[in-house]
């Protein structure tokens, strides 16, 4: 900031500080003295008060002078100024645009745009206008033109920062086509931004009315993130698996980092290289009774804080449920078509705590499939019209579908009223002594890969898979045994044998349980992935009952009512930990978190009005008017003389 006088001529009044002066001395003077011995005594008695009455004509003198100083300088009118660049001082139209999205919180960043903008418009010649707008939108009011500079700052003071960012060029073009039909004939754009690489889709967007303004001084910025979690299950335990990343050219060396989950906390430091990352794995624990459905990773914080953690969802196992329909039941359950099958789910739910029920090809006619997550359909003979409408929905609302065949399975009817979910067509059975062929799939282990060679194969369907089917695991001939399709949000798979050992020796095989394992855990795992989200990503509310009554809670508190028939979210503007409620009881959570582009600083190349102002017409002074302040000096310096005064008086 410099000084400045917006009356300059007024400071030819500081000449007037000389009177008082001149009436000081002038009464100093005294005439010839001549002793009278009677009075001399007197005289020197009084050589105090003497004294104290010339301490209190200087002091007096001093403040009579600052008055007539600071009355002078009220009327120069001293101002502060800064220099903003300008592009001529005719009136225009300005539609000034703040980058507000998450990666302008670095540092200081933010805040000198929001000075910025406040002085391009005390830089507006009279007669312009002016709209602001974020980058970013938000759900408040659109941008206005307006000639009112304090209604202009007022609305530059109310942006915020946002946790997410946007398509830059289409935002840029729309908020110009808002000064179309502004009075003044010149029309002008300026950004104000940090110059981030992410959201352009052209990074050399340049507009003959575009001015970028670049706050970041043109530093390169240093930042870590916490930029991925994954989760899993092995042994007993949570595996947690955070990767952080470092998007600078320098190394990061013993960065502390921290991952909860509930009262429970494991801390690792990371030594990541020049723009690399890192992933380190936190053992937890698992008792499914006692740990909670959520946690987070935490590095520990840099210039830009809020990508510095990141927030997950455990499975909310109460509804990760399990449905095994038995074609073929039996008396005696070791002779079922889905014994083997429900014993190795038993196993895989002491480690997930997954909930099993076995029903019958009856009572799945009635079965409402939408409480399930994972389906298993064993030998099935009858399938109605009905069940096969309600399979293709369960699919495409994210479930997942295993089928496999045996003696009751009509190729006709599946393929008839199953088209649009099986990932292939059946046709007749074929009774060859085969052996099984790993796919190159990186769906299973090369350990499972391995084993497959173990299982042979008595009887199967041959079965033509659809393009978009993936097959597995198919026999030494060439023929698909089992089969994958995603249908919707979820899946279906398909064995072409049975399961249980009357075709095949499969279910006794030590390849079984992890085929079946990993085909549970595709759909555990997916189904955790639907609780985790971005930013301003739309949430599609599972409404568990059919209520008004359910609510969404953001991590700030603020709730969100929804009705039965609407129960897309899309207030994710927070990061952190939602909750969704039903009748006053929480149902389950879900996560939002950073979208880790926005972590990544690397610039564009687009030129800034800086680097080019010789074009744009050189720089102009803002002024900051502060007499005001000189004046309530001079009302305190007559208090001060007047009290001043007074004391001496007595």
């Amino acid at each position: 900031m410099n000084l400045s006088f917006l009356s300059p001529l007024f400071l030819i009044g500081l000449g007037a500080l000389a009177l008082p002066i001149i009436a000081h001395l002038i009464s100093r003077k005294s005439g010839v003295k001549k002793s009278f011995p009677a009075v001399k005594f007197l005289i020197s008695s009084q050589g105090d008060l003497a004294t104290r009455s010339k301490i209190k004509d200087i002091i007096l003198l001093i403040l009579r002078g600052l008055i007539l100083v600071l009355i002078v300088l009220v009327f120069a009118k001293p101002a502060v100024f800064s220099f903003s660049t300008v592009q001529e001082n005719t009136p225009k139209s300005l539609a000034i645009v703040i980058d507000n999205s998450l990666s302008m919180g670095y540092d200081d960043n933010f805040s000198r745009a929001l000075r910025k903008a406040q002085d391009l418009i005390d830089s507006l010649p009279e007669g312009s206008f002016a709209l602001i707008s974020p980058l970013v939108p938000n759900n408040e009011q659109e941008p206005f033109l307006s000639q009112d500079k304090t209604q202009l700052k007022k609305v530059i003071k109310g942006i915020k920062l946002s946790y997410s960012f946007t398509e830059n060029d289409k935002r840029i073009e729309d908020i110009y086509s808002k000064l179309q039909n502004a009075p003044n004939e010149k029309k002008t754009v300026a950004l104000i931004t940090d110059l981030q690489k992410n959201g352009w889709e052209n990074e050399e967007f340049l507009r003959s009315w575009l001015e970028v303004i670049d706050v970041s001084e043109g530093q390169e910025a240093s930042n870590h993130a916490v930029s991925r979690t994954q989760l899993k299950y092995e042994n007993g335990s949570i595996i947690i698996e955070a990767t952080v990343s470092n998007f600078s050219s320098d190394s990061v060396q013993e960065l502390l980092t921290r991952t909860r989950l509930g009262d429970e906390e494991i801390r690792e430091f990371f030594d990541i290289g020049p723009e690399d990352k890192s992933a380190k794995k936190f053992n937890f624990s698992m008792d499914k009774r006692e740990t909670p459905s959520y946690g987070s990773v935490e590095t520990s914080q840099d210039k830009l804080k809020s990508d510095d953690v990141r927030h997950f969802i455990i499975n909310d196992q109460d509804h990760f449920k399990i449905l095994i329909v038995d074609g073929d039941p039996r008396e005696d359950s070791r002779l079922s078509e889905t014994y083997f099958l429900a014993r190795a789910l038993e196993t895989i739910s002491e480690l997930s705590d997954t909930n099993i029920s076995i029903i019958d090809n009856d009572s799945f006619l009635d079965e409402d499939m939408s409480v399930y997550s994972l389906i298993f359909l064993a030998n099935i003979g009858e399938i109605t019209p009905r069940i096969a409408k309600e399979l293709e929905e369960f699919a495409n609302n994210g479930g997942t579908t295993v089928i496999f065949l045996g003696n009751r399975v009509r190729a006709g009817s599946y393929n008839t009223l199953l088209k649009n979910i099986l990932p292939g067509e059946l046709q007749n059975l074929q009774e060859n002594r085969l052996s099984l062929l790993p796919e190159d799939s990186d769906i299973f282990s090369k350990d499972i890969n391995e084993k497959v060679e173990q299982v042979n194969i008595e009887k199967l369907f041959n079965f033509a898979p659809y393009p978009d089917s993936n097959i597995l695991i198919s026999t030494t001939n060439n023929k698909p045994f089992l089969v994958k399709k995603d249908h919707g949000n979820g899946s279906v798979f398909i064995f072409t044998s049975t399961a249980d050992a009357s075709w095949n020796n499969f279910p006794i095989t030590p390849v079984f349980l992890p085929v079946i394992k990993k085909i549970h855990d595709l759909t555990y795992f997916a189904k955790s992935k639907r609780r985790n989200y971005l930013i301003d990503e739309t949430v599609n509310i599972e409404i568990l009952q059919d209520t008004e009554s359910t609510i969404v809670i953001d991590p700030s508190g603020q709730e969100f009512k929804l009705s039965f028939g609407a129960p897309e979210f899309d207030n994710t503007q927070l990061p952190g930990i939602y909750s969704v409620e039903e009748k006053g009881e929480n149902t389950y959570k879900f996560a939002v978190n950073i979208d880790p582009k926005e972590s990544n600083l690397e610039k564009i190349s687009i030129p800034t009005i800086e680097s080019n102002t010789a074009q744009k017409g050189g720089l102009v002074k803002v002024f900051k008017e502060i007499w005001r302040y000189f004046l309530w000096g001079v009302v305190a310096l007559f208090v001060s003389e007047a009290a001043f005064r007074a004391i001496f008086s007595q």
